[in-house]
C-alpha cells in the first residue's frame, strides 16, 4: 500500500478541490454540495427532511397538511419520478400554507428508523398527512397507491377535499349551490366584489379537479371568492361547455361569462386578468420556499483523497474491489433489511438464504466471518418472524462486539461523482457475481441454485426500488433461473441477466454517463469472449460462452479482489504481501 500513499500525499499537496457532480435532475451550472440533499435541491420546491426529530414535527400537529415521497436514492425509478415531485412542488406553492410537498430518502442513516416505523415497504412511497395529524400507533399518514406522476394534483387536490380534519381557514372546495346572485354574497365578507363561479362536473372528482386547483392558487386573494359548482340555473348565458367561467358582481349583481380553454392555467390567468380590469388588487404569488436542512460541509481533503483512488481505478482492469462488496453489505444489513418492522414468512426464508451464503462466501476477515455467523444464527432461530429493528439492533451489536469488521466505508470501483447513481446497485451487483463464482471455489455445496435462490429472494423481498425489484424477477422467471443445473451454468445466467439489464437500462435517466451501461465483458476486455466476426455485436450468437465463463470466474474469484480505498487492514486476512515480509524477518 505505500505506493498509495505516496499519491495521496502528493494529491494532498495539490492546489484546487474535486467538486460534486451535477445532479441530473437539473439542466443548469454546478451547485455548491451544500445545496444538494438526496435527489433534491434547495432551489427545488420540495422539502427535504432529515431524521428522525425533523420528520416528526413536520408532519404531526400542524397547521397544514403535509405531502410526503419515502424514496430511496438508489432506486432508478424513484430518480426518474423526482423531476415531477419537483413539479409538483414548484406548480402547488401558493398551496403551501394548506400543504406541504416534502420527501425523506429512506437510503440515508439518519432515515432508516424513520422508514421502519412508517412501514415503507416499496419506492417511492407517497404518503398524505392531515393537519394536527396524532402521533400514534399506526399512524403513518394515508398512502397513493400506485403513484403516477400524471395524476399527482389530481390525487393531492382529492385528499384535501375528502380530509376530515380541514381547517375552517382553508378555502371552500365543495360543490357550491345557490339559488341567485344575490345569495353568493349572503356569506361573503363585506370586501368582497366578485364571486367567480368555475361550473365543472364537481360529482366526478377524480376527473375534474381543475377548479380546485384554481381556488387554491389563488385563495389568498383579498376582495374575490372563487367557487366550484356542478350548476347555478341564475347563471346566465347558458352554456354546457365545462369548464365554464362566470364572474358575478357584488355592484348590481352583474353576471359575466368569461371565456376560457378548460385548463388551470387558462382560468387562472382569466381571472387574474379581469381582477386588474376592475382595479382589483392581485394576490401575491407564490409564498417563499423555506430552505431545506443543511448538510455538513463536505471534507474537502477526502474528496482529494477519493480523486486519487478513482484515478488508479480507472488504471486498472477486470478487478473487483474489496470496498465495493463491503458497502453492498452493510447497505443490505444495515439500511434494506431493518426498514420492514415485521420479517416472516417468505421475507424470513429469503433473509435466512441470504445471510448463509454471506457467512460462507463473504471475504472479511475473522471478526467479519464470526460478526456474519452469528447474525445468520440469531436470525436462523426465528422461526415465526422478527422485527427489523430487532434485526438492526442484533446487528449493530455484534458489528460493535467484533470490531473492526469493515476495512472500508467507501464506493471505489462502484464510485459515481453524481450521488444516486451506481454505488450501491453496482456493488449489489459485483457481490452476487463474487458469490456465485466463490461457490463453484470453495466446493461448500453442490446446490446451482443456492446463490441464485438467496438473490432472487434477497431482490423480492429487501430491494429498495421495487421497479428494479419487478423486473428482475419477471426476467428470473422468463428465463428459467429457477432451472439451472450447474454451479457455472449459475455463473453464466447471472451475467446473462445482468446484460439484460444493462440492456434495459442504457440510456436511462439512472445512467452515469462516466460509467455507460454495456454489455460486458467489452471487447477491450476479452476479445476471445466474443465469436469472430460477430465480436462487435451485442446478441446472444456473438458470445463465446465458455470464454466468458472463464473470464467471469478470473475476475470475480476471492484472489482477485483488489484492496485499494481499504482503510483498515487489519479487519482482513493478512494479504501475500504481508505474510512474506513476515517470513523474511521472522516474526
Amino acid at each position: 500500500m505505500r505506493w498509495l500513499w505516496v499519491l495521496l500525499t502528493v494529491l494532498l499537496g495539490l492546489s484546487g478541490v474535486l467538486g460534486r457532480g451535477i445532479p441530473f435532475l437539473k439542466q443548469q451550472q454546478s451547485q455548491s454540495p451544500s445545496d444538494y440533499n438526496g435527489l433534491y435541491m434547495q432551489t427545488d420546491a420540495v422539502d427535504e427532511l432529515i431524521g428522525k426529530e425533523q420528520f416528526q414535527a413536520w408532519v404531526f400537529q400542524q397547521k397544514r397538511a403535509a405531502f410526503v415521497e419515502f424514496y430511496n436514492s438508489f432506486c432508478g425509478f424513484c430518480r426518474r419520478f423526482a423531476p415531477h415531485w419537483i413539479q409538483l412542488g414548484e406548480d402547488t406553492q401558493n398551496w403551501r400554507d394548506i400543504v406541504a410537498i416534502s420527501a425523506i430518502d429512506c437510503s440515508s442513516d439518519e432515515n432508516s428508523d424513520v422508514c421502519r416505523d412508517f412501514e415503507v415497504m416499496a419506492y417511492p412511497t407517497i404518503r398524505y398527512f392531515p393537519p394536527n395529524y396524532e402521533e400514534g400507533a399506526k399512524q403513518i399518514g394515508k398512502s397513493v397507491l400506485r403513484p403516477d406522476h400524471d395524476t399527482l394534483k389530481q390525487v393531492l387536490v382529492n385528499f384535501l377535499l375528502t380530509d376530515e380534519q380541514k381547517l375552517p381557514s382553508w378555502p371552500d372546495l365543495e360543490d357550491f349551490t345557490a339559488d341567485s346572485a344575490a345569495e353568493l354574497f349572503t356569506t361573503a365578507p363585506q370586501n368582497i366584489k366578485i364571486v367567480y363561479v368555475i361550473l365543472e362536473n364537481v360529482q366526478e372528482p377524480n376527473k375534474n379537479t381543475t377548479g380546485a386547483q384554481v381556488i387554491l392558487d389563488l385563495h389568498k386573494a383579498e376582495n374575490v371568492i372563487i367557487r366550484r359548482a356542478s350548476s347555478m340555473e341564475f347563471l346566465h348565458p347558458k352554456t354546457t361547455a365545462r369548464p365554464a367561467l362566470f364572474a358575478v358582481h357584488r355592484e348590481n349583481l352583474l353576471i359575466e361569462q368569461l371565456t376560457v380553454e378548460p385548463s388551470q392555467e387558462s382560468i387562472r390567468n382569466k381571472i387574474l386578468s379581469h381582477m386588474q380590469e376592475n382595479n382589483l388588487d392581485i394576490p401575491v404569488s407564490a409564498v417563499p420556499v423555506s430552505a431545506a436542512p443543511n448538510k455538513p460541509t463536505p471534507d474537502w481533503m477526502k474528496h482529494k483523497q477519493d480523486k486519487a483512488i478513482q484515478d488508479k481505478v480507472a488504471e486498472m482492469k477486470g478487478v473487483v474491489f474489496q470496498a465495493d462488496l463491503e458497502q453492498a453489505v452493510r447497505f443490505a444489513l444495515f439500511h434494506e433489511i431493518p426498514r420492514y418492522e415485521a420479517i416472516k414468512d417468505d421475507r424470513l426464508l429469503a433473509l435466512k438464504r441470504f445471510l448463509s451464503v454471506l457467512s460462507r462466501y463473504f471475504p472479511f476477515g475473522d471478526n467479519g466471518r464470526r460478526f456474519l455467523k452469528e447474525l445468520e444464527t440469531f436470525v436462523g432461530d426465528k422461526e415465526e418472524s422478527l422485527s427489523g429493528e430487532a434485526f438492526e439492533n442484533e446487528a449493530k451489536r455484534l458489528e460493535e462486539h467484533h470490531r473492526p469488521i469493515f476495512s472500508s466505508s467507501k464506493f471505489v470501483g462502484c464510485y459515481s461523482e453524481v450521488d444516486g447513481l451506481r454505488r450501491y446497485p453496482c456493488s449489489l451487483w459485483l457481490l452476487f457475481h463474487h458469490l456465485t463464482v466463490a461457490a463453484v471455489e470453495q466446493n461448500v455445496s453442490t446446490d446451482p441454485l443456492e446463490v441464485l435462490h438467496a438473490m432472487h429472494g434477497y431482490i423480492k423481498h429487501f430491494f429498495g426500488c421495487t421497479d428494479c425489484s419487478n423486473h428482475f424477477q419477471e426476467m428470473a422467471k422468463k428465463n428459467r433461473m429457477f432451472s439451472v443445473a450447474s454451479q457455472d451454468n449459475a455463473i453464466l445466467w447471472l451475467w446473462s441477466a445482468h446484460n439484460e439489464a444493462n440492456k434495459r437500462l442504457s440510456g436511462d435517466t439512472t445512467e452515469d454517463p462516466a460509467h455507460p451501461k454495456i454489455q460486458f465483458p467489452g471487447a477491450a476486455e476479452c476479445p476471445q469472449c466474443r465469436r469472430g466476426d460477430n465480436a462487435s455485436h451485442n446478441d446472444e450468437d456473438s458470445w463465446d460462452r465458455t470464454e466468458v465463463l472463464f473470464y467471469l470466474r478470473r475476475i470475480h474469484s476471492p484472489q482477485n479482489i483488489s484492496r485499494l480505498g481499504v482503510d483498515d487492514e487489519a479487519a482482513l486476512p493478512a494479504s501475500l504481501d504481508v505474510l512474506r515480509a513476515k517470513r523474511y524477518t521472522g516474526d
